[in-house]
């Protein structure tokens, strides 16, 4: 049975917002479906590294200022003994991984909501609240940081040098949408809408 009109709507906190990238010198579009899934163990445990890199493809990452990426996949080092990861290619990895033997996970799959921000004033839109240091030097990418910007805490990962891949709780993304729909105006921003 297809979706009704309602049911298809996005349900992740930016309704109205399209994964188009409208183009422009900065625009904010929704970043790509993707699976989410949090992961919980010690790099000093060879039973958990073992299982995470079996089923991530990819040892978890050690640093806590850089991701992890192969593909379409990144994991974020958040914490000790915490790691997020995302598969933009597969909406159900939150599931699996959840599931997957020798792992502590948890599906976080509609726990947050995605947005991808583009455009060489990027940086300086999110500096107007960040509370990180988003100068290349200090932000280069691949870098992330879990930080209040507007009203809410955010993940940014600098997926490119000029594209930012931010993470809110779905919670707050409504809010969060108005915040950057003010915060950006000074910068031109132009926004994917359906």
């Amino acid at each position: 049975m297809a979706d009704s009109p309602v049911d298809a709507r996005r349900r992740d906190g930016f309704e109205g917002l399209s994964a188009r990238d409208p183009g422009g010198l900065l625009a904010a579009f929704a970043a790509p479906a993707a699976g989410q899934a949090a992961l919980r163990g010690r790099l000093d445990d060879a039973g958990f590294v073992q299982a995470a890199e079996e089923a991530l493809g990819f040892a978890p990452p050690e640093s806590s200022r850089q991701a992890a990426t192969e593909g379409e996949r990144t994991v974020f080092r958040l914490g000790p003994d915490h790691w997020l990861a995302v598969d933009e290619a597969d909406a159900g990895f939150g599931r699996r991984l959840a599931r997957t033997h020798g792992l502590i996970g948890i599906d976080l799959t509609s726990a947050r909501s995605r947005l991808r921000l583009r455009g060489d004033a990027a940086r300086d839109l999110l500096a107007v609240s960040a509370a990180v240091d988003l100068r290349p030097a200090a932000f280069p990418v691949g870098a992330f940081a879990q930080t209040p910007v507007g009203p809410a805490t955010a993940i940014l990962h600098a997926r490119e040098a000029a594209t930012f891949d931010i993470y809110i709780a779905r919670s707050y993304a409504a809010s969060w949408r108005v915040w950057l729909d003010y915060a950006g105006r000074e910068f031109g921003l132009a926004l994917g809408k359906d």
